[in-house]
């Protein structure tokens, strides 16, 4: 089976380290997966580090200048453009690295004729929007489509390529295809109905991996009943939650686009243990490793910033004063919000936690 990534799924985990960008790479490794990336994708993606690196930079600068301001000390950056240079050229030889590692083809840019790109555009056929806008979704389109079999062509199974994107208006209609894109496979005599497209990494694997159901039973009804002497799930998340929760920023947890970065300034300053663990699931990923599943809902403790003249003018917000007067703009104040997370861990049959990964759900 061929998979397509979009460039929102990459930019959510640019190194691939989460559990289910791992999960996708152990199935590429076990070669029941073939995995192409068209080279717009990986030239974006490499430009969407390079933003990250240079808005961190920047941070980096405004909070050294804080410390000038406060303490009257001059320290020097770590990073320049230079370093963010070398950094960014970096990544892109480790992504180089990772892709030759599991046999990842670049699929070129395609050679389309600039006529039919632009005839659809002024027809506003998907993946170009109602303002014309879609090239870079039309280009991976057209990669696709060099991806699939002809409509007289014999395929062992289906669905023969799965496009990964959170590009749903453009690439969807509901959980399928969308019927612009459905009607120009028909007509170039491709075979529309072997195409199948996901909305994350997660939904894909979720869909995709049959693994040993009898063991996966096994494992689930002893993590429910709790029937291990020295593997608690609920300790586990908490240890997480102590090391990786407290002390960060809410948007870590939350899913972004490229070029939208959500709010940055919600801390998480502490959680209530009360915390159940419901909807349980567990799939056999390798001979000797399972992915759990479970959804949580953490009563979290937040601390943020909100403007004088907002607060004082709509009190309708449960606010908890914590400073008032923390300049003359702005107050300190905290709140009280339960948040339901997806919460997905990968297991050996050691009962070790190789890797867990935290995503708030809307």
């Amino acid at each position: 089976m061929k998979v397509v990534l979009d460039t929102n799924i990459i930019y959510d985990d640019f190194n691939f380290k989460k559990p289910n960008s791992q999960i996708l790479l152990r199935e590429l490794k076990g070669g029941k997966l073939t995995l192409h990336v068209p080279e717009i994708v990986l030239d974006e993606i490499v430009n969407k580090f390079r933003q990250r690196m240079d808005k961190a930079h920047k941070q980096i600068k405004s909070e050294l200048d804080t410390i000038k301001e406060l303490a009257l000390e001059e320290l020097t950056s770590p990073t320049n453009d230079q370093v963010i240079s070398d950094l960014v050229n970096n990544y892109r030889d480790r992504l180089m690295s990772l892709f030759e590692e599991y046999d990842v083809k670049l699929i070129p840019y395609p050679k389309t004729d600039h006529r039919f790109l632009a005839k659809k555009a002024m027809l506003k056929t998907k993946p170009f929007n109602t303002n014309e806008k879609g090239y870079r979704d039309n280009l991976i389109w057209e990669n696709i489509k060099s991806l699939i079999s002809g409509a007289g062509e014999e395929i062992a199974s289906r669905p023969e390529l799965v496009f990964v994107t959170n590009n749903h208006t453009d690439f969807m209609a509901g959980d399928k295809l969308h019927e612009d894109l459905v009607n120009e496979l028909d007509e170039q005599d491709l075979q529309s109905d072997t195409v199948a497209v996901y909305r994350n990494l997660k939904e894909f694997v979720d869909n995709v991996l049959n693994l040993y159901v009898v063991q996966e039973d096994v494992f689930r009804e002893r993590l429910n009943a709790n029937d291990f002497w020295d593997f608690e799930l609920k300790s586990i998340i908490e240890e997480y939650l102590d090391n990786e929760y407290v002390g960060h920023n809410l948007s870590k947890f939350e899913f972004s686009e490229p070029g939208d970065y959500p709010d940055e300034d919600r801390e998480i300053t502490a959680y209530h243990e009360n915390f159940q663990i419901r909807d349980l699931t567990v799939k056999k990923l390798s001979a000797d490793e399972f992915v759990v599943d479970a959804k949580i809902d953490i009563e979290t403790e937040l601390e943020f910033f909100v403007d004088k003249s907002d607060y004082y003018s709509s009190r309708d917000e449960e606010y908890a004063v914590i400073d008032s007067d923390w300049n003359k703009h702005v107050m300190l104040v905290g709140q009280t919000e339960t948040i339901p997370f997806d919460v997905t861990l990968i297991v050996n049959s050691k009962l070790k936690c190789q890797s867990i990964e935290l995503n708030k759900t809307d």
